[in-house]
């Protein structure tokens, strides 16, 4: 049987959020749930025991309740040092399997700080362990290695013999159980098993860790794990807008993204026509919470006002009204005629023009449309936009 020992009773020191940083949320959920999840959901853990502080005890217990993590068999407090702790839980373990846990059973320790361990990492640290005893991931560092004296460069080491240890870590119970005793024994305090079972004379497996199987002590490294999972800033909002005309059959000059085209047949419309605009329009007014293109552009057409740049001024001022600056902006166009690749680099200058956005934070990709669409037979045009604001 594989069992696993989650240590979650760090301080965190030098994260130094306002509660544990277990707690912390990060893509909508607790920092601790995704060790949690990489375990419960890995088919060949029997059990998972949990050591955290006596005040996070509760709040993880809750979480264990409210995810189903059925694996999770106890949330044990911990101690002062990692080694107390994970003393802690081996103990919890044992006490729990009495009667079934044996010496070649699979430990397998892991900070709560490494939330993504990967599937495959765990279950190649599963498989060294029973044929070698014991196994650690971590990884080759990349930079040249110094040893230093406190003010001066000692030495430099070769960095291919170096391995930066992170978890899970991977021992035979009978193994880990004796490299404890010889700790305490000897009074040595380590920050690992590995080191533990240095101290024996076992030798440790390695295998490499994931990419995101890194350590969160940081803010930084928070920031980091943020962005692997996929969560956006609180100050970030996106809009999605699409318009489309059918050309003139009549009049010629045609108005994309504020570029002028006179040679080219004209979109039949109210205004100018300039689908560019009319959908990143809508992409903005959707983003802020606003209304569709027609609210405000129907009005300003009984007016006169022709110009879509003059449109787009109103939903622009609104979004600034709310603190918003523009931060990209995309834009998918589907058209037989014109051809749009030789005329990206102009579109993009015209509405950097207009909007204020740097041309290299603007992205424009068309298509022919292969004669699917009305578009594509040439007909007219239809263009999709995206955009993103930064609040502040």
């Amino acid at each position: 049987m594989n069992h696993v020992i989650i240590l979650a009773a760090g301080k965190g020191k030098r994260f130094n959020p306002k509660k544990d940083k277990m707690l912390v949320p990060v893509a909508g959920k607790p920092l601790i749930y995704y060790s949690l999840m990489a375990f419960n959901d890995h088919p060949d853990i029997s059990t998972i025991t949990v050591v955290c502080s006596k005040e996070n005890k509760e709040a993880i217990n809750e979480i264990i309740k409210n995810y189903e993590f059925i694996r999770v068999k106890k949330v044990k407090s911990g101690s002062d040092t990692r080694q107390k702790s994970l003393e802690n839980g081996l103990k919890s373990v044992e006490t729990a399997e009495k009667d079934s846990l044996k010496k070649d059973d699979i430990i397998l320790v892991h900070n709560a700080a490494n939330p993504l361990p990967s599937h495959e990492e765990i279950t190649e640290a599963i498989v060294e362990a029973q044929e070698h005893g014991a196994c650690i991931t971590g990884r080759f560092p990349t930079s040249t290695m110094k040893e230093v004296d406190g003010s001066h460069i000692v030495k430099t080491h070769d960095r291919e013999l170096m391995f930066a240890a992170e978890t899970p870590q991977a021992v035979k119970y009978g193994l880990l159980d004796r490299a404890i005793k010889n700790a305490k024994k000897k009074n040595i305090e380590a920050t690992d098993e590995a080191m533990l079972l240095e101290a024996i004379g076992q030798k440790v497996k390695y295998v490499e860790a994931s990419e995101n199987n890194f350590k969160i002590t940081t803010k930084a490294d928070y920031a980091r794990l943020a962005t692997v999972l996929g969560e956006l800033p609180e100050n970030f909002i996106v809009g999605l807008g699409q318009d489309s005309h059918m050309f003139s059959e009549e009049e010629m000059g045609l108005t994309l993204g504020g570029l002028f085209l006179k040679d080219e047949k004209k979109l039949d419309a109210n205004s100018d026509g300039d689908v560019i605009m009319h959908a990143i329009f809508n992409a903005m007014s959707q983003a802020i919470g606003e209304m569709s293109l027609g609210f405000y552009a129907d009005s300003e057409c009984e007016k006169g006002v022709k110009d879509s740049a003059k449109y787009l001024d109103i939903i622009m001022k609104k979004a600034k009204k709310q603190k918003y600056t523009i931060n990209s902006l995309g834009l998918m166009i589907e058209c037989k005629t014109p051809k749009v690749d030789p005329l990206v680099s102009k579109i993009k200058k015209s509405l950097s023009a207009i909007t204020g956005l740097n041309s290299r934070r603007i992205g424009i990709t068309a298509t022919t449309g292969e004669k699917c669409t009305v578009f594509g037979e040439g007909m007219g045009i239809q263009c999709f936009a995206i955009v993103s604001f930064i609040k502040g």
